[in-house]
């Protein structure tokens, strides 16, 4: 006969629930060699995150004039070659290569693990071709055992 797994406890402790995870804030970078590709993506992220209540915000203050105010967008990384056209050396056959890669950076402050979790599922399955996302979290965490101990003896001295 078997036990439902339930009702039935070996150590007679309550199993704990397991704590989201706290985002205090999370950095989304966007890299592109399209600007216009770009300028719509954002504009789409920031879209979803109005309607689904989400606070989106930039790092940089300077840009709230703008109508991408939220956005950060520094200057675009430029890659420059210069190859012959010809086998054999003769300058007057060179050709100019030249790549633009541009950058937009924008925050999502307040996220609990799993709105952050399906957030990024969703902006990643909309993210368009010829478009890198970066993403980088700021955890919020309990402090350890030992730095409460040694505050809290810090505190009655």
């Amino acid at each position: 006969m078997l036990s439902d797994p339930t009702t039935a406890t070996n150590s007679g402790s309550i199993p704990q629930p397991k704590l989201d995870k706290l985002f205090e804030k999370i950095n989304v970078e966007v890299r592109g060699h399209d600007f216009t590709v770009l300028k719509s993506y954002t504009l789409f992220v920031m879209n979803m995150c109005q309607t689904l209540d989400i606070h989106f915000s930039s790092r940089d203050r300077a840009l709230m004039n703008t109508d991408h105010s939220k956005v950060n967008r520094p200057k675009y990384k430029r890659w420059i070659q210069w190859l012959l056209r010809s086998k054999f050396v003769k300058k007057k056959y060179k050709l100019h290569y030249e790549t633009r890669t541009y950058l937009m950076e924008f925050d999502v402050h307040h996220l609990t693990g799993s709105t952050a979790s399906a957030f990024l599922e969703y902006i990643e399955r909309n993210t368009p071709e010829g478009v890198a996302l970066k993403v980088t979290y700021t955890e919020m965490c309990f402090l350890p055992e030992t730095i409460v101990k040694l505050m809290d003896g810090m505190d009655t001295k």
